[in-house]
């Protein structure tokens, strides 16, 4: 009788593309120009170029650049030049309808799976976007040492990188900060935008916009002072392909006319 010896092999799990979504469509008027093309390394590198070289050493499969129309031709043209050819790129054109969400839902034709979502004119740093390719074939990583905190939305398995406040203002000037309110085990509850002052001593002062989000605030917001620990976000997502239909809703549903603020941001539908 003829033996025949079967041999069983597990296959390894396969881990799904991460597309990295790129937000260069801003107008940048106070800044005065295109400012995510602004020069800012040694050899006219903009902040954006590290993004893409970051991406693609964490193991992005690419990245969709969304712009406006107008500034199309000007962003194709610094990316040829500018980024290695081996990185794909696919580019989605943003209607006149501002706001995140819209941003990202403009996306949707070009993204086949899990996706991160990041501002062109923001310098994240590579541990940063490493946490969302990891997050979508792994456990979900705490915060670590540098300053960084992954927090998952009650949505679906979406995922924000949030940031120590100190670590993200340099100066006495007063800027904008999205603070984020984190229950029990990392869930994001919600991202409340507040204008924060430094102070000589490395604390705070943070007052709440007027329509900072679509949850109450109180109808007199009140000025509080933080410790520099507190984490916020700085627009740094990862992101399941089931967000879309949450988006379609929202932004098919949004009244500029009736809401605190002409625009829809992501944080309005995702926390």
């Amino acid at each position: 009788m003829t033996t025949i010896r079967i041999r069983l092999t597990r296959r390894a799990p396969r881990i799904p593309q991460v597309q990295l979504v790129i937000l260069a469509a801003g107008h940048g008027r106070r800044f005065g120009g295109l400012k995510q093309l602004a020069p800012v390394g040694p050899n006219g590198e903009a902040i954006m170029d590290y993004t893409a070289l970051a991406a693609q050493s964490c193991g992005f499969s690419g990245v969709v650049l969304v712009v406006r129309p107008e500034i199309e031709d000007e962003v194709v043209s610094h990316v040829r030049r500018r980024w290695p050819s081996e990185l794909a790129v696919d580019y989605a054109r943003q209607p006149a309808v501002p706001g995140t969400a819209q941003a990202v839902l403009c996306t949707r034709p070009l993204i086949s799976g899990p996706f991160g979502v990041a501002n062109a004119d923001d310098l994240y740093g590579e541990a940063a976007l490493r946490l969302i390719v990891e997050h979508t074939g792994g456990p979900l990583a705490g915060a670590d040492g540098a300053g960084l905190a992954a927090a998952r939305s009650t949505m679906t398995p979406h995922l924000l990188v949030a940031y120590q406040l100190a670590r993200t203002v340099l100066s006495g000037a007063t800027v904008t900060r999205g603070l984020c309110e984190v229950g029990p085990d990392h869930l994001l509850e919600r991202v409340v935008e507040h204008k924060v002052h430094l102070h000589d001593d490395g604390t705070f002062d943070a007052t709440p916009l007027p329509g900072a989000t679509a949850h109450e605030i109180g109808p007199t917001p009140e000025r509080v002072l933080l410790s520099g620990r507190e984490l916020v976000s700085m627009n740094l997502w990862g992101f399941d392909p089931r967000l879309f239909d949450e988006l379609h809703e929202a932004v098919d549903t949004f009244d500029p006319t009736t809401a605190a603020r002409p625009e829809l941001l992501l944080p309005d539908v995702v926390a």
